[in-house]
């Protein structure tokens, strides 16, 4: 139970909101650059989640990440990181709120407004859940999602055209801040220490590596599935565009599922960031639970609503920031971390890893200045 409990938190975590616009940003460049994007973003954040764990693993006490740099980095790092880390935090809960609402809409035909509130207000009163209980909800709400997904790339096999893979190349980074945003399950590392006890160091790295290969494969399954049929005309949130190959039941289940699938994503990050707030700040509770829940849902009413361009600022950006610190505490702490990965960590690498994230950072930056 500890193991499923440990897979279910972190691939619940890394499971959420990206999925649902990876065919859309897949549509926006040739598919043999896309899948390059993918494997590399996917080998970035295996090592990236590695090193986290090995900084985690290796240092005494419960902290959250802005813990973790105020430790290794001092306390102006640590208030940089913590400004960086809850605006993502606030990002990546936004655009569950975006989608949630969205699908609430779909099923209901509810005002997409009056869904997104009622979507937030709903999640946040779950972030007092106990770890492990959000372990078990992120496991098996992402079983009908994984069932879902394998349902419908099975129902529209016959509707895939391969002519709708031939896509001409019109913002060639758009699937990276998506990708990283997808890929991200670092919120869950902390948590994944706490259920399965500090001392066994093996078992953490296999369940890492295997939660990103599960949503690797999910991912695939279904970008190739929405893209070959929907082509350029791929929605933002992948269903909705989905209409003429799929009958209404199967769209207004897979809608159904989104939602569990946003909720679950959305209570594990509102419960850890709190939980940030409460260990790292000595912020009550009730207090940590205002600063967590208040942020997304105001932006919501302020009309930060497109969903692609929040997912690829969180992503890249947010990554970037977090990459940075991540890489010094890593070679300050590189003999602990060392021993934790079982291979000693070159300079170089770190010095490459920093320059491409922070270049990834700056493209996305400039790219939303310029479209």
């Amino acid at each position: 139970m500890k193991i499923l409990e440990g897979f279910g938190i972190l691939v619940g975590v890394i499971i959420g909101a990206g999925i649902f616009s990876l065919p859309y940003s897949f549509s926006a460049a040739p598919l043999l650059w896309n899948i390059f994007l993918f494997l590399a973003v996917f080998c970035l954040s295996v090592f990236l989640h590695l090193l986290f764990a090995g900084i985690i693993y290796t240092t005494p006490g419960k902290h959250r990440f802005p813990g973790y740099v105020q430790i290794y980095l001092g306390p102006r790092a640590e208030t940089i990181a913590t400004i960086f880390t809850a605006l993502s935090y606030y990002g990546a809960m936004l655009a569950y709120g975006i989608l949630g609402a969205t699908f609430l809409q779909n099923i209901f035909g509810i005002d997409f407004f009056i869904a997104g509130i009622l979507f937030f207000i709903l999640g946040s009163a779950l972030f007092f859940l106990t770890i492990d209980k959000i372990g078990k909800i992120n496991f098996y709400l992402t079983l009908p999602l994984v069932c879902f997904i394998l349902l419908m790339a099975l129902k529209v096999f016959p509707e895939i055209h391969p002519e709708n893979f031939a896509i001409e190349g019109r913002s060639w980074f758009l699937a990276y801040g998506i990708l990283v945003f997808a890929f991200g399950g670092y919120s869950a590392i902390p948590d994944l220490k706490d259920i399965l006890g500090a001392r066994n160091h093996s078992l953490p790295k296999k369940i890492i590596l295997w939660s990103l290969i599960a949503a690797a494969l999910i991912y695939l399954i279904f970008i190739f599935a929405v893209l070959g049929v929907s082509g350029n005309s791929v929605s933002p949130d992948a269903l909705s565009g989905l209409s003429g190959a799929l009958w209404r039941g199967i769209l207004t289940i897979g809608s159904l599922i989104g939602i569990f699938t946003v909720f679950r994503a959305y209570i594990g990050f509102g419960a850890d960031l709190k939980l940030t707030y409460k260990y790292d700040y000595e912020i009550r509770e009730v207090n940590a639970w205002f600063l967590s829940f208040l942020p997304p849902i105001l932006l919501f009413l302020l009309g930060f609503i497109d969903l692609v361009q929040i997912l690829s600022i969180v992503g890249s950006v947010g990554l970037g920031v977090f990459a940075v610190f991540l890489l010094l505490m890593a070679w300050k702490k590189r003999k602990d971390v060392s021993s934790f990965l079982g291979f000693n960590l070159r300079p170089w690498w770190l010095f490459i890893i920093g320059i491409l994230v922070v270049f990834g950072a700056l493209q996305d930056i400039f790219a939303g200045f310029i479209f």
